[in-house]
């Protein structure tokens, strides 16, 4: 058996968000360590899951040592950043004798003073294996992939859905990318960063204009001497030099490699005018919600996408289903203070407060909701759906308030709308809603994709917004279109690919 060391570092960070997130909310998340991490995650529609279902058939012996992740917010501090980076360096040391490192990233983590993270956690793994262990890293298909990703990875493996759906199978993908090198099989890369920013309204993976290039990419990926094929559409709510689109491909050979990268990130910018968002504006809501809408309406809150790095506290859209008398509507706001004021008056009780819009001024100010307290309890639920299946996710101590036609969903976790028991674990069927708020922006068709008959994006204010001209970006590499629209690409333009 080969031993390969496992590791795991996973945040999507927003460059917008006044948040911190330290140590703490990455333990509120996920944060396993050694043996714990196999017993955790064998089993579970992760990355992880799929590595440990694949390790044995190659004769690979996982060797786990840390997972880390929080939930998408504002900056890492650096103090976090060392700290998890120490634990994987000691846990590699104390593991004796390895051939080879698993790393699971997300590949669009900011630190303070670390505007690269998983750069610098890959950077850091592989000062510690040296440089003839192989070494590959699985990314989400945010990833605002980096020189020093690539150059401290003998492959990067991201994920090929939107919603992902996929990542149990990334992870056996990556597992067997990374038996191969351990088999003493050679393998050459191209990496080609595009001037291109996209929001992620526009990246589902079974809708144009990706459903085409993802197709292409399979056909790519099929070809002679490919390995594996990666298009990675970036995190535009990250503030960084690495901040778009990229592909990157590895091959056999270095001629298989280059063609294959070109052909798919001219593809990819080629149809880039399609990737503008359509948008609805807030004073529409009431039409929206009318007597003859086909219903359960999702209304969509991307500016306050949750799996963005917001806060889930914005009240853009609660305030205008209130105003508009709205029935049968469901809201989830994360206000732990508004919880606490439920829990005081009990269930049954009267509940008369402000709620939401306490993270920041940007989405919204607090709502005052009159109601009555329907549901108090400590709530958690099992993924059933086709994201992370299996895993458990926290939401704390959850009320419900009921205030009119609008039921009200207060956690005191922020939680992402990417599975249906999100709903169901405090008793509301979301089939039978009229109107779902749901702050996310393709990542809840997961869950209510199936249950939705029409759907409908508001243009609400926020960190995530769909209108990119709204955010202050301070970091980013010029010219990237659409901010820049006469941004020009080549993808034969040589190393780099012209990005």
């Amino acid at each position: 058996m080969r031993r390969v060391i496992l590791a795991g570092f996973y945040h999507e960070t927003n460059g917008f968000s006044r948040a911190r997130t330290d140590l703490d909310l990455f333990r509120a998340y996920q944060f396993v360590e050694g043996a714990e991490v196999i017993e955790r995650y064998r089993g579970t529609g992760t990355e992880i899951g799929g590595m440990i279902a694949a390790a044995p058939a190659e004769g690979i012996e996982l060797v786990p040592t840390l997972f880390a992740a929080a939930v998408p917010a504002g900056m890492i501090t650096a103090g976090c950043l060392a700290e998890i980076r120490a634990r994987i360096l000691a846990r590699m040391a104390a593991a004796g004798a390895y051939d080879a490192v698993a790393v699971v990233l997300h590949g669009a983590a900011a630190a303070e003073g670390v505007p690269d993270a998983d750069g610098a956690i890959l950077a850091a793994i592989r000062q510690a294996a040296g440089p003839d262990r192989p070494i590959v890293a699985t990314t989400d298909f945010h990833a605002n992939i980096s020189a020093a990703m690539v150059d401290c990875a003998d492959a990067i493996v991201g994920y090929r859905t939107y919603p992902h759906t996929d990542m149990d199978a990334r992870g056996r993908e990556a597992i067997g990318v990374l038996a191969g090198l351990l088999a003493g099989e050679r393998l050459c890369r191209r990496h080609v960063k595009l001037p291109l920013l996209t929001v992620p309204q526009c990246q589902a993976t079974e809708a144009e204009p990706m459903r085409a290039v993802m197709a292409l990419r399979d056909r790519i990926a099929a070809g002679e001497g490919i390995v594996s094929a990666t298009v990675a559409m970036g995190f535009a709510y990250a503030d960084c030099a690495d901040l778009g689109a990229s592909v990157i491909v590895h091959a056999r050979t270095e001629a298989q490699a280059d063609a294959a990268a070109g052909r798919l990130a001219q593809a990819l910018w080629d149809r880039r005018a399609e990737f503008a968002p359509a948008l609805i504006a807030l004073d529409a809501v009431a039409d929206l919600i009318g007597p003859d809408a086909a219903t359960p309406v999702a209304l969509l809150d991307p500016a306050d996408n949750v799996g963005g790095g917001s806060a889930g506290d914005g009240t853009a859209l609660l305030g205008a289903l209130l105003d508009a008398g709205a029935q049968g509507a469901v809201v989830v706001i994360c206000d732990p203070e508004a919880v606490r004021i439920a829990a005081a008056a009990g269930p049954g009780g009267a509940f008369d407060a402000l709620v939401g819009g306490r993270a920041d001024d940007l989405h919204g100010a607090p709502v005052r909701l009159c109601g009555r307290v329907s549901y108090l309890r400590d709530t958690s639920y099992r993924h059933s759906g086709s994201y992370m299946t299996g895993f458990v996710t926290r939401m704390g101590l959850t009320a419900i308030i009921e205030a009119g036609g609008v039921r009200v969903v207060l956690t005191s976790l922020r939680t992402m709308p990417f599975d249906i028991e999100q709903l169901r674990s405090v008793g509301i069927e979301p089939a039978e809603a009229r109107v779902l708020v749901v702050k996310s922006a393709i990542a809840w068709r997961a869950a209510y994709g199936a249950v939705v008959r029409s759907v409908h994006t508001i243009d609400t204010p926020g960190i995530c917004s769909s209108n990119l001209a709204r955010l202050d970006y301070r970091q980013r590499p010029r010219p990237l279109y659409p901010l820049e629209p006469d941004a020009a690409f080549a993808a034969d333009a040589g190393p780099g690919g012209g990005g």
